[in-house]
C-alpha cells in the first residue's frame, strides 16, 4: 500500500471515531462501556475535535514528498496512538474499561501507529538527510 493511500486510511478511522465522539458522544461513551453523562459528553466532545483535527491534518499531508515536516506527522500519528494504546492497557488494566468495548479503538491505534513506524522507517531509509 502507498503511503498516500494509509494517509487517507488514517484520516477516515479518525473521521469516523472523531465524527462519533464530537457528535454523539453519549453513544461514544456507551459504545466503549462507560456511563453517559454531562461529564463523559464534555470529555468525548473534546477528544473527537483532537480527532477530527489530526485526520484533517493527515489527509492534507497525503500527497507530500518526503519532507522533515511529513516525519513530523508521523511522529505525531506514532505518539498518539503508542500513547492512546497505553492508555487503553493502563484502563483495562485499572477495571475502569472492558477489553471487548474498546478493541476496536486498540485495533485502530494498532494500525496506525505500527504503520506510521513502517512509513517512518522507509522514507528514512530512502532519505536519510531527514533524520532529526
Amino acid at each position: 500500500m502507498s503511503r498516500g493511500v494509509f494517509f487517507v486510511i488514517v484520516a477516515i478511522l479518525s473521521a469516523i471515531f472523531g465524527v462519533l465522539m464530537f457528535l454523539a458522544p453519549g453513544v461514544a461513551a456507551q459504545s466503549f462501556g462507560v456511563e453517559a453523562s454531562s461529564a463523559t459528553s464534555a470529555i468525548f466532545r473534546v477528544l473527537g475535535t483532537n480527532l477530527l483535527s489530526v485526520g484533517l491534518l493527515n489527509f492534507l499531508v497525503r500527497n507530500h514528498p518526503a519532507s522533515a515536516t511529513l516525519r513530523a506527522v508521523l511522529w505525531l500519528n506514532i505518539s498518539a496512538h503508542g500513547l492512546g494504546a497505553i492508555a487503553d492497557i493502563w484502563s483495562v488494566a485499572a477495571g475502569d474499561l472492558i477489553l471487548s468495548r474498546i478493541a476496536l479503538g486498540f485495533v485502530s491505534h494498532a494500525i496506525i501507529g505500527l504503520g506510521s513506524i513502517y512509513y517512518l522507517a522507509r522514507m528514512e531509509a530512502e532519505t536519510p538527510a531527514l533524520r532529526g
